[in-house]
């Protein structure tokens, strides 16, 4: 981990034009930078990507920015999580343009995290779909992560506090930021049951720019992405392009040929998207041909998925501790790990540790 200060990392984040991957770079080429004031304009044209205006951006950078979104974040209970921390969610840091730091308040839910997007002036079917598929998600042991937009996103952030399931909202504006108004009320649920995270500084504007990055967090978050109504024009549509991108599934609802509403889903099912009919479509694809938490036998596992699901308990264990135990490599533990986990046998706690779902 870099040793620069996350206030300093955060004033990095925010100079315009650095973005994510800039900032690594920074940090790759100078990993035991303790200030950035020390930094000069000459270091900065040695990193790929840095411009002479952008070093001298960078050089004259605001570090009361970092400070001041550290205070507010605590103040508000919550905390900053940078890339390089254990608590960054696995998924997430796996994309190429990984944030290089959230801002997080409630807990992020160790469960297997599955994406539902849609329209924000869904149709009755719309809405009825979301609905169910929701509800059979949560049964099956998904968090669900959505971007607490209106329309379908509310639908699926308030199907899941009904059924006290798990959920996460993502952001286009600050986290102490109230976008639409509307949803007020579904904030507070939320973080009993999951996390309200953003890439965006506390107190940052829901501008427009913003939705179309933070839709990358989304699908980033996810295993998969559900593609419930969508327009031609449709946000949801970028979340589903970046998910494509990310290595990630997309499943989208078919809908009638005349409605404006599926035109998006149904030109995903052209290029390619899983056409998805009911809850068996999903499970299917992740290899998982019942719904764990409706069951009480285990499914079927492969020899060495038994050899590792032994030696879990309900308290957690360190992925190191557990490979001495199992005399096995880390690469292979953990490829078993996460498909145990798929399998809703087991979660992941901080500090690489796991246990079996109790």
């Amino acid at each position: 981990m870099p040793k620069i200060p996350k206030a300093q990392l955060i004033s990095l984040s925010a100079v315009p034009g650095i973005g994510p991957r800039r900032v690594r770079s920074v940090l790759l080429k100078y990993p035991d930078i303790e200030d950035l004031l020390t930094l000069k304009r000459d270091d900065y044209h040695q990193i790929e990507g840095i411009s002479s205006e952008l070093a001298a951006a960078v050089t004259n950078i605001d570090l009361d920015i970092g400070k001041k979104a550290m205070e507010s974040v605590s103040s508000m209970g919550g905390k900053y999580i940078s890339y390089w921390d254990e608590e960054y969610p696995p998924m997430l840091q796996m994309i190429y343009d990984a944030p290089v730091g959230i801002f997080v308040l409630g807990d992020i839910p160790t469960l297997t995290c599955i994406g539902i997007v849609g329209t924000r002036q869904p149709t009755i079917y719309g809405r009825k779909t979301t609905e169910k598929l929701t509800s059979e998600l949560i049964t099956a042991g998904f968090c669900i992560v959505s971007g607490f937009a209106r329309g379908i996103d509310t639908i699926s952030h308030r199907k899941v506090i009904d059924q006290r399931g798990r959920t996460i909202a993502v952001l286009g504006c600050g986290v102490d930021v109230v976008y639409p108004a509307e949803n007020k009320k579904l904030r507070e649920p939320i973080l009993e049951q999951g996390a309200i995270i953003s890439e965006y500084l506390p107190g940052a504007k829901p501008d427009a720019i913003n939705f179309p990055k933070r839709n990358r967090i989304i699908s980033g978050l996810s295993k998969g992405v559900v593609v419930v109504e969508a327009g031609k024009k449709s946000g949801a549509l970028i979340t589903a392009m970046n998910a494509l991108d990310q290595n990630r599934e997309v499943f989208a609802v078919p809908g009638p040929v005349n409605s404006k509403k599926s035109f998006g889903t149904n030109t995903l099912i052209q290029q390619g998207a899983r056409l998805i009919m009911n809850i068996d479509d999903i499970l299917s694809e992740f290899h998982l041909e019942v719904q764990p938490a409706q069951v009480e036998l285990l499914p079927q596992l492969t020899k060495e998925e038994k050899k590792v699901y032994a030696s879990l308990s309900s308290e957690p264990v360190q992925i190191d501790e557990l490979c001495n135990q199992l005399k096995m490599d880390t690469p292979e533990v953990l490829s078993i790990l996460l498909s145990l986990e798929l399998k809703n046998l087991l979660e992941q706690h901080p500090g690489k540790l796991f246990s079996r779902i109790r």
